[in-house]
């Protein structure tokens, strides 16, 4: 397959997303990336690296969209950034998917305008897997961040996004699926929540009900689905608890110093291996946009090589499944319970985060 990589997005581009395209090559010599951006611009990590593998090539694109730009504004008037190319070359079907680390919301509104919606869907929500303690070892949150403002229905079309995606990724029968709320109970919440609880109890998903914070983690329910503002900040906040655990180990074993805590440091030094890798954003590779009409899958902003080599596999993985046509089936079959389509309600990349 052919994965088109946004060689100017992200915080450290174009570095990071060159040796990432380059480590993803080494591992997997059968498929092929297409780095978009400038060509001048990426010469020197190319030479750095040694030059382009066999399956590697390079395709122009003069601008950027930065993270200031205003997304739909950019994917507008940029039509030569290394984003729109990019996603131009998956709907001419000259590539199978496109991952970037740059501006999300830009991602997002370049999906939009570019490659369109599944259709049913009205708003298309950014999924990312978390780890559980429990269960398979994984909970798909959405939306991580796509959608500020949502309507009961959106949260409903990504419940019955996320337990195809996770049927299909993950191998479960009949994911458990829930709402995040601030209790269990069904009165707690907001009318956004109750409505959408409302209607989830109504579909043929295996419904759980609400979930707090700390069932994200648990194993008990595989998807839980939320606007993008509560989304967003559960991931960032998410990532900042990871850090801080981490960090608080290391000081606590350093501040003491003796030799009992060095032994027991090193002893527990694969444990804490271990535990990093589950903990680590970049093992997880990119989180997809769920609802478009193709693969687009969003890496973190900061992603190290490691990261975009990831969510390379993310892409790959996503684009094999052949996702489309099971989504497309799932929500059509949702018809039965969601309320219709109303009319000016639909997607417009104004509605999505920057």
């Amino acid at each position: 397959m052919r994965l088109v990589l946004d060689a100017m997005g992200g915080d450290h581009a174009p570095a990071a997303p060159v040796e990432g395209a380059l480590l993803f090559a080494r591992e997997h010599p059968a498929h092929e990336v297409v780095l978009v951006g400038d060509p001048a611009r990426l010469h020197e990590p190319l030479a750095r690296a040694g030059g382009l593998p066999h399956n590697v090539r390079l395709h122009p694109a003069s601008q950027v969209v930065e993270m200031e730009d205003h997304a739909i504004s950019a994917i507008r008037r940029k039509k030569d950034s290394s984003l729109r190319v990019g996603f131009e070359l998956v709907r001419r079907g000259e590539a199978e998917a496109l991952v970037s680390a740059g501006h999300s919301g830009a991602v997002m509104a370049g999906a939009l305008l570019v490659l369109g919606r599944i259709p049913g869907v009205e708003r298309p929500a950014i999924a990312t897997l978390l780890p559980a303690l429990e269960g398979v070892g994984r909970c798909l949150l959405l939306d991580a961040g796509a959608n500020v403002e949502c309507r009961p229905v959106h949260l409903a079309q990504w419940a019955v996004l996320g337990a195809a995606y996770v049927q299909a990724r993950l191998g479960i029968p009949r994911p458990r699926v829930a709402v995040l709320s601030n209790g269990e109970e069904p009165s707690k919440g907001t009318s956004l929540t109750r409505e959408a609880s409302e209607l989830l109890r109504a579909s043929d998903l295996d419904f759980t009900g609400y979930v707090e914070g700390k069932d994200l983690f648990s194993g008990n329910v595989e998807v839980v689905v939320t606007d993008g503002f509560t989304g967003n900040v559960v991931l960032k906040t998410s990532e900042g608890v990871a850090a801080a655990v981490t960090g608080l180990l290391r000081s606590a074993i350093e501040r003491r110093g003796g030799l009992p805590e060095k032994l027991g440091a090193l002893l527990l030094q694969p444990t804490f291996t271990g535990l990093k890798k589950v903990m680590d954003y970049a093992e997880y590779g990119g989180a997809p946009l769920l609802g478009i009409e193709g693969v687009g899958i969003v890496a973190h902003g900061r992603s190290s090589p490691r990261a975009i080599q990831k969510a390379l596999e993310a892409a790959l993985q996503t684009a094999q499944a052949g996702l489309r046509t099971e989504l497309t089936r799932c929500i059509a079959d949702a018809a039965a319970w969601l309320p219709a389509r109303q009319r000016g309600k639909g997607a417009t990349a104004e509605a999505f985060s920057d």
